[in-house]
């Protein structure tokens, strides 16, 4: 029965990402998802998350090319996390968990989230968290309302995420090549791969190569919000 299981190479999943005004579709391999997920745990690692923290996601399934290896890198940590859709509707429900649970890390935060929080008045809840990764766009609203998020930015196939010297969003460098160009960011795959992934547009942003003082490898990147666009 063994040797009629897949093989280590099966896919793993299918993502969707846009490029210059295109949809591209992108395979996923297990080893590459096992990879990914040893690289979110090193950032994890970063902001000191363990077993005694509780997260909250607000990532929707759609996105799981890219937040399951972090939700996967939470578990391996042996985190409690709990789940909220990232529109405004269900904003309440990322309230009551922020009132009723010792929540010390909230992931995915959108700016929609946020605009319906500040609507409610609720949003200084969020200023308890040790690590606040919210969306490009949510950065600025964020920072309007007193609080000091982080980064957690879908670029193309790949997740960028920032560490706790909150100096720019870390890909892989093992796995993706970065490079600023007049029209703005571009990404590369360099790992072993199912997708390659050539020069493809990641919106405006800024490049940083200097090394970073959490001690990971390679650059960070700062991206402008309103000229990234839907990577999606």
């Amino acid at each position: 029965m063994a040797a009629a299981l897949p093989g280590p190479n099966v896919l793993f999943g299918i993502g969707r990402y846009r490029d210059r005004g295109q949809l591209v579709d992108f395979e996923i391999r297990w080893p590459e998802y096992e990879r990914d997920v040893r690289w979110a745990q090193q950032v994890l690692a970063t902001w000191g998350l363990a077993a005694a923290d509780q997260v909250l996601f607000t990532v929707p399934n759609c996105e799981g090319p890219w937040s399951a290896p972090v939700i996967q890198a939470v578990r391996n940590l042996e985190i409690t996390y709990c789940n909220a859709e990232p529109y405004g509707w269900d904003a309440r429900r990322c309230a009551t968990f922020l009132r009723l649970l010792p929540i010390t890390a909230g992931i995915g935060i959108t700016a929609e989230t946020v605009t319906t929080l500040l609507e409610q008045e609720t949003v200084g809840l969020l200023s308890s968290l040790r690590l606040l990764w919210a969306r490009p766009e949510a950065i600025e609203p964020l920072r309007g309302a007193g609080l000091n998020p982080a980064t957690y930015a879908i670029v193309g196939p790949a997740l960028a995420l920032e560490c706790s010297e909150r100096s720019g969003a870390h890909l892989d460098p093992a796995e993706w090549q970065v490079a600023s160009t007049p029209d703005g960011l571009t990404l590369t795959t360099v790992g072993e791969r199912a997708h390659r992934a050539t020069e493809i547009s990641i919106g405006l942003g800024r490049l940083d190569e200097t090394p970073c003082g959490c001690g990971l490898p390679g650059p960070r990147i700062t991206l402008i919000p309103s000229a990234q666009g839907d990577q999606r």
